[in-house]
Formats: structure tokens, sequence, C-alpha cells
């Protein structure tokens, strides 16, 4: 996502609370009162927030769709209108009517009316497309023939939308079970996150030339990548992500200007094709950064929509006075056109697009830019698109949305970027605002309500917000056992390029003396004498670790310990998910305080097979009695242990 806002701060971090958790924050953490608004707009809206039941049918299972109307727009009828053929509905397609089927009342909606209907199950294989028509109580009229409004989605920022920009078409695939999961690459992959103009050159020590201006183009490579495969390799990653290398205006290409071309200040196609082809002889996977929900204002789409209203690119895009006031990403960037996501025109164009890089270049995958900017129709039509040509394809979202919001990607997308997490763990380990007891109660119900989600995939920091090592004051052992939470939670972990060796930044992102976005991503230091080296093999150990466990991946979390008052911490990852603990289980154990802890454990929970895998201080001290053991740890620290025995 490109750089939108910037506000004066103070460019050395302020010691309070409130500018800690500023410092620590994501995209993803929406203002309250935008989350107020849409729940408030529910008062004049018709509308469908993707509530469907359940979120990702199989095959033959009948769908609950529900929709929402306000007191302020009384709906007299509702219809739903699907089909199964690919083609949009229309009043000539399958009609169910809705069945009013409760009313609630909400404090900042007021009254709302909840309508159902129930589409058929459906065959493995099929797109289920549906529209939701809704005539209005005209009291002493007869009623009108035609609908005279049709439902709206309401969730992410599409529920400030009216008229044509409004997304008014739905959609649903039906799946076996097994292609409702991701592909088992990516659920057990390791992501490296590159941002390709910052992370290394063509020159033969990768550096690059001094820049006097933040958002200058640096000169990064593809071929500069290719040379830092070795690097990689040895690091451990199974998968790198890319920064979006297609034809754009500015350093960060997130403003694209030719969805099919490589940026040839990045290389040539051929470059690409090396790069790819290396990497996965490397045993690496590829995903793309993906950003199909605008464009640069000089895109040539863009160009003919604004000259000539006949142009066949005029449809792609939301004009509210033609030429020159137009829908925009978050309407806040002008230079950030959007597409239309019910334009077929565009759809085609962005769709052509994907499987052009699937087929030409053998990428693996997609990381999909502001998925909000896009709606659930487009989305399923996307992903049936991509899979038809590479079946295990992988559609990463960035959903910068609330958790329900999230939830509702399932089936869609293959997972989502992970920002309630991000927040979570910058907060407790980063800037430590938050205790243990917080992050416990955070992190179980929110695993507990995921469960029916789509998957997700952890960071502790992206080129989006200030780097982890800045938020800390610069401490790398908060930074340990941030990393080492991440790598022992479900979630396939990313790691942002230069993390592991410790790089920082001058200033907070928000800071106009400095450079923005620009700050966090730096140019990547590339002599060993440079990096933090006790840093890098830490984590080349946790990334060895998390691909040697397959529990970290697959298995079920249970806490085993928690004293607020010691900031002590521990939980386990079992196979069972009971009691009972087995071969190749583990234990996490975390002091954050600022003294040596001791925790005493039932020996179930450290059996005398217990091997310490992983410290990120001094390993632990541990003493055993009778049916106890206490394990005494160094001050901000975490350790894993495993037990090759049950217990």
């Amino acid at each position: 996502m490109p750089e939108i806002f910037e506000s004066a701060t103070d460019a050395t971090p302020a010691p309070s609370e409130p500018d800690a958790e500023q410092m620590a924050a994501v995209p993803g953490d929406l203002p309250l009162s935008e989350i107020l608004s849409r729940w408030t707009a529910q008062r004049s809206q018709f509308r469908h927030d993707n509530t469907i039941l359940p979120l990702a049918p199989i095959p033959g299972e009948p769908v609950e769709v529900w929709a929402t109307s306000g007191e302020e727009l009384p709906i007299e009828r509702a219809v739903l209108y699907y089909t199964v053929d690919g083609s949009r509905p229309d009043r000539t397609s399958t009609a169910l009517p809705m069945e009013r089927a409760r009313v609630t009342w909400d404090p900042h909606a007021g009254y709302i009316t909840h309508w159902l209907a129930r589409i058929p199950g459906q065959p493995a294989g099929t797109r289920v497309r549906y529209r939701i028509a809704g005539w209005l109580t005209r009291p002493g009229s007869l009623p009108a023939e035609e609908p005279e409004i049709w439902v709206q989605d309401g969730q992410g920022f599409a529920f400030h939308f009216v008229g044509e920009r409004a997304f008014t078409t739905f959609a649903y695939l039906v799946e076996e079970e097994q292609q409702r999961r991701p592909p088992s690459w990516a659920t057990e992959a390791v992501i490296y996150q590159i941002f390709l103009d910052r992370f290394r050159s063509d020159a033969a020590d990768g550096h690059f030339p001094p820049a006097s201006e933040p958002h200058a183009l640096y000169g990064g490579t593809l071929n500069g990548v290719r040379a830092a495969l070795p690097y990689l390799s040895e690091l451990g990653v199974t998968c790198l992500w890319l920064s979006p290398l297609h034809l754009a205006e500015s350093y960060h290409r997130y403003d694209a200007l030719d969805y099919f071309r490589v940026d040839p200040r990045l290389g040539s196609s051929t470059d690409l094709q090396a790069l790819v082809e290396e990497a996965h002889a490397r045993g690496m996977r590829v995903l793309l950064d993906f950003v199909p929900a605008h464009v640069s204002w000089h895109h040539p789409a863009f160009v003919a929509a604004q000259m000539d209203r006949q142009a066949p690119s005029h449809d792609w895009f939301y004009f509210e006075r033609w030429p020159d006031r137009y829908g925009t990403f978050l309407d806040a960037v002008p230079s950030l056109p959007s597409l239309r996501s019910e334009s077929e025109g565009a759809r085609r164009h962005i769709i052509a697009s994907a499987l052009h890089w699937l087929s030409e270049y053998g990428v693996d995958g997609f990381r999909l830019d502001h998925a909000i900017g896009h709606s659930m129709d487009f989305w399923c039509e996307f992903r049936q698109a991509t899979r038809s040509v590479r079946p295990d394809v992988f559609l990463l979202g960035e959903v910068t949305d609330t958790p329900d919001a999230l939830r509702r990607y399932h089936g869609r997308l293959d997972a989502v970027l992970d920002f309630p997490l991000a927040a979570a763990l910058r907060s407790t380990f980063g800037v430590r605002t938050w205790d243990l007891g917080r992050f416990e109660r955070f992190l179980s119900s929110y695993e507990s309500y995921m469960e029916d989600g789509p998957a997700r995939a952890s960071f502790l920091d992206n080129h989006d917000m200030n780097r982890f090592l800045f938020i800390t004051g610069h401490r790398p052992e908060l930074l340990k056992m941030a990393a080492l939470c991440q790598f022992t939670l479900a979630p396939t972990p990313i790691i942002y390029y230069g993390t592991e060796v410790g790089m920082s930044q001058r200033a907070d992102i928000s800071t106009k003396a400095f450079g923005g976005d620009a700050e966090a991503r730096a140019a990547m230091p590339w002599r060993p004498e440079d990096w933090n080296q006790e840093l890098l093999a830490f984590y080349r150990s946790l990334i060895r670790l998390r691909r040697a466990l397959p529990v970290l991946t697959y298995g079920a979390r249970r806490v085993v310990h928690l004293d607020t008052s010691q900031a002590t911490y521990a939980y386990v990852r079992t196979h069972a998910g009971g009691q009972r603990l087995e071969r190749g289980d583990v234990l996490v154990l975390f002091n954050l305080s600022e003294q040596p802890q001791t925790v005493v454990l039932p020996e179930v929970a450290l059996p005398p097979a217990a091997t310490t895998l992983l410290a990120s201080g001094q390993a632990p001290v541990i003493r055993r009695s009778q049916h106890q053991v206490a394990i005494t740890s160094e001050p901000l620290s975490g350790v894993v242990f495993s037990w090759q025995e049950g217990g």
C-alpha cells in the first residue's frame, strides 16, 4: 500500500503510552470513528455485509444469505436473484423471495430488519453470483414493478459508496474440503518480504549510491535479488514476496502504468524468469505483490477515460463529475484512481494480467494489495480464474479491516495478512503497553474467533509501519522474544527484509521532517560488519526450528502458565490437543520481566526427556523435584523446549 497521510510528531519516541501505541500502530488499526460510522450507516442503508452461513460451503450444502435494512429505509419486500453460470444476476435470474426473519435494535443504528434467503446446495466448482433487490414501503401507492434499490456491500470502505459506485453483486464458491485450504507449501512456508527498489543493486557488493531524497529511486533490481539467493537460502526462507514489479511511476510501484510489463528499471522479463527459475531450483516459491484496486492517473486506460466518455475504459472508473472528480484510493489520493469492481472490462484486464504472470513466468501466487478495494464477487472470479491456470496458486490478501471482516474472506482468498496479531505482538513485546494477561486474553479469543476464517500470515513489521526494532528503542532482546512468539504460533510467518540483521530507522514514519513511510524502507546493508550477527544467527535457528517441527504449524495451543505480576507466560503446542504430550510437542516460555524469574510447572509440562531447542538469551536453569519442574530464565527472554518421548 502506498503512503497516504503524514502528521507532525516529534522525531524521537516519547515515553508516554499514547505515543508508544501510535508508534506501534499497524495499518489494520481502523479508527473507532470509522467503525462506528460503518455501524451507524445501517440506519439508512439496505445492505449485505457478505454474511452467509456457512462462509465456505461444500458441495450440496445450502447457504443462508442475510441482508439488513435500516429504519430510515423501510423495505417492504426483498428478492434474491442468483446465477450459477457465471453471468451477472438480474430480474430474469432464478429468484428467491427473502423472509423478514427478525428485527433487532442497536444503540448506533436503531431498529434493523434482517432478511433471509436460502440458496440450494450446488455441485463442486460452482461460482454462485447473487444480487438482492428491494421494494420500498409506499402507503397508498401501488407497488413498483422494478426494484427501487439493490442491496449494497457494507463492509470495508464500500459502505461509503452509493449508486453506480456501490458493490451490488456478491458471490461465493462451492469447493471440496481440501480446495478450501491453502496449498500445503504456503501453509508450511517461511516468507521473506523484499522491497525491490531498496533490497539489492546490480553492483557486485549489492550496495546503493548515496540517496539524498528518501522517495528517490535507489536502483534495486531483479538481478540483485537473484544475487542474494544464496544469502536467503542460508537464512532458510522458503518463499519470496516481491514488491510490485510492473511498470509504474514511483519507487514503490503501487501506481501501475502497465500491468503486463516488468519495469525496465528493475530489469527485463528474462531477468524475472531467471530469478523465478533459480528460486525454484533452491526450493523457494515466489509471490508477486499485485495491485488490482487502483492505477496511476497516467495509466493509459484512465487517460483515455478522462478524454472521452465513449472510451472502452470509461466504465473502469467512477466519475462523480467527469473528468476531474473521480473515485480514488480511500478517496484520499487523486494520483491513484480506483478501478470499479463492477466493471467487466476492468475485471478482464486485471485477471488477464494475473494469468500472464502465472503462466509466462511461473510465479506461485500473489500478495493482493488493498483487497478491500474489490468486492467478494471480484475475488471469487479471480480465485477461480487463477486456480484454473495454477491449482496450487496462493492468494494472500492485504485486508485492513476488523476481524469480522477478515473472517468473510474464507473461501474467497487463501489467507489474509494478520494485522490484529501484528498489533498485539507490537504492543506486548515492542512498546510493552500490553501486559501478558491482556495478550493471552486477546490471543485465545482471537484464535477461537478466526477458526472459521481464512488462513493467516503473521508479521512483526512491513513497509507501511515503523520497523519493530525502532519501536523497541533499538533493543534486540525484545525483537527476539517477539519473533520467538511469532514463529511458535500457527500463522505462516513473514520476515520483512533486514529485520533479521537489525535494520531500524531514524524516526517515526509519521514525522514530516524525515521521509514518512520511506523511513521503514531503507537500503538493505550488505556488509556483514553492519549486521547484528547474533540476531541473524537467532533468526536462522528460529527458521530451522519452524521448518523442523510440524507441530508449530499444525498443532493446538494451550496455556500452561501465566503470571502477570512476574511477567511470565508459557504455552504448549501439541499434536493431540489434549493434556497428554507427545513426541515433537513443544513448550514455549517467556520472561518479560527485567529480572530473572522462576516458573514452577508440573513435570508433565516438561518431562525429563525435554531438550532446550532455542533460547533468545542464555539457556534457562532447570531444577526438578517430585512431580514439579522449576525453570529460571534470564530477563527479557524466551525459550522453546521439546521432547522425544511422551510425558
